[in-house]
């Protein structure tokens, strides 16, 4: 052998060396990165089971702990379906709201919760209400609802995932983060989530879920106690892995109307059926008279009254293209803190990816500034706009239906406005001193109304709510000085956002 030979021998020995020192330290470093995570797992691990121990409905928090009857001898037999505490039909009145102090609660735990001790539970139930401004409605339901499980021997915890902000309503959104939450605080066997106005008539519609999606509501004194359109609307009850499956709700329905309807396609593409209730003819409800304070548009408008913003209708039908992308996995929300209270545990959800303190608009001309727009929270005033109307025909839903044919005093159509909140805009001038209330706001100037505008009144008082989104915004009259610098495009704005 060479001499050359050699050298390229001892260098390519001299490579191998140091190519298995590379791998061998390269395993050890993998080795202890996977160590480390493991522990970090395995903390993670253990740091969950601390807390769904720690859970009411928990068998280590149970006094059913080790599933054995009083003596300790006996195990405990699993509860019956049909529990003999039933009563059967109940004397529902959607009128008798309860004070908080006399809602009926049995043996409730912390937070809502409740658990049979004289038999060995089929399921943990979590039941989920979707909420925003509906305190009546809540207390009656909850004095109907916790009687009613306790008789089923239903194991179940109640939550109340209520949306923060002041802006419209979006159940789906509410539902989809109030799902995550609750599946963090405990490993629950089934999930219903529950309109906050429907009250049940029997107690033999048991609130435990099957192998399929159930619409537990079918029967609506409503609808005269027949199908009403929707199989997944009112009350539904699933299995985490059904909604998982069906990527929850949707986030895109602001307003009240369609998710319902969204829903029912999610849960027919994916590999189960929504069955009808076990006790078909117990599923019988009673609905708490009232209007709807969030209603769905759809597109005729695109303003800052529009429900679904700036969304396209034929998006909304594709719900094939968007189901498997839009929903569960993709809500966005904060929880801004869990509550554990006597009757349910409260969930402060907040939908908005930013939260605006105030916006003020300024109109900058030599060197000085002039406010147009403040939306610093303040509350709400009735703004006199002369020469412009609102024709009578347009912008109706039949909740305002029978409002707009009401003429009302100046002082009566204050009232009557801020007791409907969003659902007005204010009022438009129909004769001397008497108004009609608007629902929503296209505000024409006298010299541009249409012919077939049949609004009489020459003025109309708009709402204006600053900080609050739902409603337009007036500014302050602008006088422009004559400049040759100032003719449009050149006037100058700038936006002060305050987070």
């Amino acid at each position: 052998m060479t001499k050359k030979e050699q050298n390229n021998l001892i260098l390519l020995l001299a490579r191998r060396r140091v190519i298995l020192m590379l791998l061998f330290l390269g395993a050890i470093v993998l080795t202890y990165t996977d160590s480390v995570r493991l522990l970090r797992e395995q903390e993670e691990s253990n740091r969950a089971k601390r807390d769904l121990e720690k859970h009411p409905l928990s068998k280590a928090a149970s006094p059913q702990s080790n599933v054995l009857s009083m003596d300790h001898k006996v195990p405990l037999t699993e509860c019956a379906y049909n529990s003999p505490k039933l009563i059967g039909p109940l004397k529902t009145d959607p009128k008798y709201i309860p004070e908080w102090d006399e809602i009926e609660v049995g043996e409730t735990k912390n937070g809502g919760c409740w658990q049979p001790s004289d038999c060995a539970q089929r399921q943990n139930v979590a039941i989920i209400i979707p909420y925003k401004n509906r305190e009546e409605h809540l207390r009656a339901l909850l004095n109907t609802l916790h009687p009613i499980l306790q008789r089923q021997n239903t194991a179940y915890c109640i939550y109340v995932g209520e949306q923060h902000d002041d802006g419209r309503f979006n159940k789906g959104a509410v539902m989809n983060s109030a799902f995550k939450e609750v599946l963090k605080e405990h490993a629950y066997d089934c999930v219903i989530f529950h309109d906050v106005d429907m009250l049940p008539e029997d107690d033999r519609n048991i609130y435990q879920c099957e192998s399929n999606p159930v619409h537990l509501s079918p029967l609506i004194d409503k609808f005269d106690y027949k199908p009403y359109g929707t199989d997944f609307g009112g009350i539904t009850m699933l299995r985490p892995e059904h909604f998982i499956a069906a990527n929850g709700m949707s986030n895109l329905f602001w307003g009240w109307g369609r998710e319902d309807d969204d829903m029912q396609f999610r849960v027919g593409r994916s590999p189960f059926n929504v069955t009808k209730p076990v006790n078909y003819e117990q599923a019988r409800y009673k609905m708490i008279p009232h209007q709807h304070a969030w209603i769905f548009r759809n597109f005729k408008i695109r303003d800052s009254t529009t429900d679904v913003r700036f969304l396209p209708p034929e998006y909304l039908v594709k719900y094939k293209e968007r189901s498997t992308v839009e929903g569960l996995t993709s809500v966005n929300y904060k929880n801004l803190g869990t509550d554990r209270k006597s009757l349910f545990t409260h969930l402060d959800l907040e939908l908005r990816e930013l939260v605006v303190d105030s916006l003020k608009t300024e109109f900058i001309s030599s060197g000085s500034s002039q406010t147009l727009i403040d939306t610093t929270k303040k509350e709400c005033s009735y703004i006199k706009m002369e020469n412009t109307r609102v024709c009578e025909e347009y912008g109706h839903t039949m909740v305002l239906k029978y409002l707009r044919k009401l003429l009302l005093s100046y002082d009566d159509a204050v009232k009557k406005c801020d007791e409907l909140g969003y659902m007005c805009t204010g009022f438009a001038e129909d004769s001397l001193g008497k108004y009609r209330l608007r629902e929503v706001t296209q505000l024409l100037s006298s010299d541009n109304t249409p012919q077939d505008c049949n609004t009489k009144g020459k003025h109309i008082f708009h709402k204006s709510c600053p900080g609050d989104q739902s409603f337009i915004q007036v500014s302050q009259d602008l006088t422009i000085p004559i400049s040759d610098q100032l003719t449009p495009p050149n006037y100058a704005f700038t936006h002060r956002l305050q987070e």
